[in-house]
């Protein structure tokens, strides 16, 4: 199976959780490619809910791949804005199998990390994606969360 998984990560935090994915998947034997996006302006935080002007300099073309992970941090209780202007401007995600993914500061997921997959989920619905059930890590519990979430991934992507 092909695997895109295309993320925006300012700390290194989702960064950390996209690479044992793409570990943990390329293990069982896919092709897995990885994007980290950039900007042409750093882009250092934000909300969602306001308007930016975001130039990704590197969105990669998804069109060939069989399932796409898309991650990125929360920030200001919602998803990273980088990583839902990819999104938005992504070719390629109709009929395909989408699966979001976070980090987060806080230690409950419901304080931002719930909203930020929901937000990410709706877009990635409105491209015609198929959205399976997200990911959320808590960086107070960041070892064990990616290590958890990375094995429920993988039996939900390889079942």
């Amino acid at each position: 199976m092909k695997i895109a998984i295309v993320l925006h990560s300012q700390t290194g935090v989702t960064l950390q959780f996209a690479n044992s994915l793409k570990a943990r998947l390329a293990s069982a034997g896919h092709d897995v490619s990885f994007t980290q996006l950039q900007t042409a302006i750093p882009i250092k935080g934000g909300s969602v809910r306001q308007k930016m002007d975001i130039a990704i300099t590197n969105l990669p073309d998804v069109s060939g791949a069989d399932l796409i992970l898309l991650g990125g941090p929360v920030w200001a209780f919602g998803p990273s804005p980088v990583i839902c202007e990819a999104i938005k401007l992504m070719n390629g995600l109709k009929g395909k199998r989408v699966l979001c993914f976070v980090t987060m500061g806080f230690p409950f997921k419901a304080w931002g990390g719930k909203a930020a997959l929901r937000w990410m989920d709706r877009i990635a619905a409105e491209k015609g994606a198929r959205v399976l059930p997200g990911s959320i890590c808590r960086r107070g519990k960041l070892e064990a969360d990616i290590k958890q979430e990375t094995e429920r991934v993988a039996a939900l992507l390889l079942a």
